[in-house]
């Protein structure tokens, strides 16, 4: 996963929270409810784009199985830009 986007002391939280609810979801998703490995890689990728530390953090306390829900609600501010000048 890339490095998350934000205030210093919300890096950390943010990433514990990603790790933990992709983990979550990768269990419930694959594991326990039948999705093949390349549904799951596109998930993944979605996943990728979220960079801002603080909306893993709001979701911290989702379930896995609604990850991709999570994600396609997601906003562009929640997303990375490769635009340095962003």
């Amino acid at each position: 996963m890339p490095p998350l986007e934000g205030p210093e002391k919300a890096l950390g939280w943010g990433e514990r929270s990603r790790h933990q609810l992709v983990t979550a979801a990768h269990t419930a998703l694959v594991v326990e409810g039948g999705w093949e490995e390349g549904d799951w890689a596109e998930l993944e990728e979605k996943a990728r784009t979220v960079t801002r530390a603080g909306r893993w953090i709001d979701q911290r306390d989702a379930e896995g199985a609604d990850l991709l829900e999570l994600l396609e609600a997601a906003g562009e501010s929640d997303r990375g830009t490769e635009n340095p000048f962003h």
